[in-house]
């Protein structure tokens, strides 16, 4: 707590980044995904079977998206008021965590499978993972964080990431199919 008290504003201002970076990746999915989906929908069930049952509809994407900028950025204006704890510091970097699987799974390992891009891609590999790995990388550094709480916060963000995309596409689909 001390070692975060100590990083004071400087660390503030670098994990406002998460919410500040998070738009131009879900942007770069609202420009191209629509058109992406209509034309590849089929590989992407052909070769990865666990999407089959995968419904998409434009107006479901766009409020996909803005769920996805929307609460991440409360999550962090919360928790950059007032004194930075641990605790806060704990939530942001499982945010951050849960953005750096969504630029590994879906985007880069979607590149690897597909033998082609995939919406966010470019903004996943660019500006998510950098970012993640820079922020870590600092917490290490400045000894605000250890390896073994790393590594936790890793494995969180992992096993939060499938329920928060699943839920999150639910919630997306209720609303749109219920107006």
């Amino acid at each position: 707590m001390t070692v975060v008290r100590s990083q004071g504003e400087l660390l503030k201002k670098i994990l406002w980044f998460i919410p500040a970076l998070l738009p131009v990746h879900n942007l770069e999915e609202a420009l191209t995904m629509p058109v992406w989906v209509e034309e590849n929908l089929w590989k992407v069930r052909e070769v990865i079977p666990l999407f089959n049952h995968l419904q998409f509809s434009t107006p479901q994407l766009y409020l996909s998206l803005v769920l996805v900028t929307v609460v991440p950025f409360m999550v962090s204006f919360f928790c950059l008021r007032g004194e930075l704890t641990e605790r806060k510091v704990n939530i942001l970097l499982t945010l951050q965590t849960i953005i750096f699987w969504n630029a590994l799974v879906p985007h880069v390992s979607g590149v690897i499978l597909l033998h082609m891009y995939n919406p966010g891609t470019i903004s996943a590999v660019l500006i998510n993972l950098p970012f993640s790995l820079y922020l870590l990388r600092y917490l290490l550094k400045h000894n605000i964080l250890t390896h073994k709480q790393i590594g936790i916060v890793l494995v969180l963000g992992l096993i939060v990431y499938f329920p928060v995309v699943y839920v999150n596409h639910l919630l997306a689909s209720l609303i749109v199919n219920s107006v």
